[in-house]
């Protein structure tokens, strides 16, 4: 019983620091994240970090996947407070992408700089492909939910279609209300491809696979 006040402050201390090293991440990619730098953001001393944590590779790795995680979590709770009743594909779509652009600047900026330190350091890859892969089995139950045609093959283009566009809203931000619009309308574009049969997708695909002359 006396051990677990030390306990608690020592999980909250390493969880500080592993949050401080993704908002580090965040704004200034691997080559910010030190274990001084990491301590001090923290508001802890600055040895606090090399006793939690031998190396920078075991702080980074760990601290991408408590950040994904419960990325995926948050994700997870929206969508389950979203199908607690019934909607249209529509306004999924609206709703979705309210969500997805409601998070503050700092923290898509992070989220994304994940992405691209584990390009950068191949040892970080294995945990952003979890997560990855935990996005798309997250999406493709709710494309399921949704009757969606191969919702597998649905889920990577939803992701990357939101993905992709925070990426370029980050970049040269649009007004809120009108990013909100876009996203969406791109989201029910994909619903569409997605919801057609059979016939009405054979259709499209020789409507695209005819030749055409294009004028530069």
């Amino acid at each position: 019983m006396g051990t677990e006040p030390i306990q608690t402050r020592s999980r909250q201390r390493r969880d500080a620091l592993l949050d401080a090293a993704i908002e580090l991440l965040g704004e200034g990619g691997g080559k910010s994240v030190t274990h001084r730098a990491v301590a001090i953001r923290a508001g802890l001393p600055p040895s606090t970090a090399t006793y939690f944590f031998a190396s920078i590779q075991d702080l980074t790795e760990q601290a991408l996947a408590r950040h994904l995680q419960a990325r995926v979590a948050e994700i997870e709770s929206a969508m389950a407070a979203l199908f607690s009743q019934s909607h249209s594909l529509v306004d999924v779509a609206d709703l979705f992408a309210a969500f997805m652009l409601a998070r503050p600047k700092k923290a898509a900026i992070s989220h994304h700089e994940v992405y691209l330190e584990a390009s950068r350091n191949p040892s970080l890859r294995a945990a952003v492909a979890e997560a990855l892969e935990g996005f798309e089995r997250l999406a493709t139950s709710v494309l399921t939910t949704l009757g969606v045609a191969e919702p597998e093959r649905a889920s990577v283009a939803f992701l990357a279609a939101v993905d992709g566009f925070i990426l370029r809203q980050l970049a040269d931000p649009r007004d809120h209300a009108e990013a909100v619009r876009l996203l969406s309308e791109t989201l029910r574009q994909l619903f569409i491809a997605f919801t057609l049969d059979p016939g009405e997708r054979a259709a499209a695909h020789a409507r695209l696979a005819a030749p055409r002359t294009f004028t530069p």
